[in-house]
């Protein structure tokens, strides 16, 4: 969508589309009547007059709720909806009922009066303590709309991060819960050395600015290290997830090589994590959990079922011969599969 056109709260734009089946879908019955998908955008309040953009996919027999939280790599709810390689698809098609979200900063929601100025002239924006503010809002618009008690949450990456602090603080309103590419608390060094105060070693710069101005090479090229050379990504796939990449910001038109610009505060929220700091206490989640990522991920924490000692019914996937970005990649079709099942369970 032009992100020109600025939708006011809660005005819902219907689109029939037709659903895009691909091999991800292939146990789908071949006689089957493909039903079309219908796309619903929207816009809810938040706090402090904050607007959150919701993207909304559904067939006519929709049943459970699944809301999809964005990571900070590709900054945008249509990060779940790229041609071709929509997960919001791929499980609107089985029948449910798709959501996904841009928390304040990101994408089609208010971005805040911090991020109008000179990225210097003010601290980093956004962090969970925020994003979770957007998430509770959402959820609550979810369940009210569609009259449902609870909904299904697959968070992806600083997405996954906010998704795991909703569900240990409001179970009862979480079913399933998809932490793919989580991160809880361990040491990475590689990723925290940038971003550490030179006169405080360990701690965050606090002279980091409140946004990046960054565009996709710069931004996502931890995808390329951890593909290292092995062909994981089509051209196709990474043409899309750079157009989506630079459509995430409507002013990435006026800068040089289509720089968007990203919150700062997921990095301090992550630099904290990778600086073995958890954000808070993952033995307070007890909704069944489904823990996924790549083999050559290394942004996602291993080992995290023995820390979800409040969780009875969770299982760990790891997908072979994948990144951070699985998603986009050859064996897309196993994330897509583990985490259905996992839904299907009960």
């Amino acid at each position: 969508m032009n992100f020109k056109k600025v939708l006011p709260v809660l005005a819902v734009i219907s689109i029939g589309i037709t659903s895009i089946l691909s091999g991800c879908q292939s146990n789908t019955n071949s006689n089957q009547t493909k039903e079309s998908i219908s796309l619903e955008e929207t816009k809810i309040p938040s706090e402090g007059g904050t607007q959150i953009y919701l993207r909304h996919k559904k067939q006519s027999n929709a049943k459970e709720a699944v809301l999809f939280l964005e990571p900070f790599s590709v900054p945008t709810a249509k990060a779940f909806d790229v041609p071709g390689y929509s997960w919001m698809d791929d499980l609107a098609s089985k029948g449910y009922d798709t959501w996904a979200m841009d928390f304040r900063g990101f994408g089609g929601s208010t971005r805040p009066e911090e991020m109008k100025q000179p990225p210097n002239q003010n601290k980093p924006v956004v962090t969970h303590t925020e994003a979770i503010k957007d998430l509770a809002a959402t959820v609550d618009h979810i369940k009210k709309t569609q009259k449902v008690e609870k909904i299904s949450i697959v968070g992806w990456s600083w997405g996954a991060v906010v998704a795991g602090e909703y569900a240990a603080q409001k179970p009862e309103n979480v079913n399933r819960l998809v932490l793919y590419g989580f991160m809880h608390g361990f040491s990475l060094p590689s990723m925290t050395k940038s971003f550490e105060s030179p006169e405080k070693p360990g701690e965050f710069n606090s002279k980091s600015p409140a946004y990046q101005v960054i565009d996709f090479d710069n931004g996502m090229h931890h995808w390329h290290m951890m593909m290292n050379g092995k062909a994981l990504a089509s051209d196709d796939a990474m043409k899309k997830v750079r157009a989506t990449f630079i459509e995430s910001d409507e002013t990435s038109k006026t800068r040089e090589n289509q720089a968007i610009r990203r919150p700062m505060g997921p990095l301090q929220d992550l630099f904290s994590i990778w600086s073995n700091r958890p954000l808070y206490d993952l033995s307070k989640i007890t909704t069944p959990t489904l823990v996924i990522y790549g083999d050559s991920d290394f942004f996602a924490e291993k080992n995290l079922l023995q820390k979800l000692t409040g969780v009875k019914d969770k299982k760990e996937v790891v997908i072979p011969e994948a990144t951070h970005w699985a998603l986009y990649e050859k064996n897309r079709d196993q994330l897509l599969k583990a985490t259905e099942q996992f839904l299907q369970t009960k």
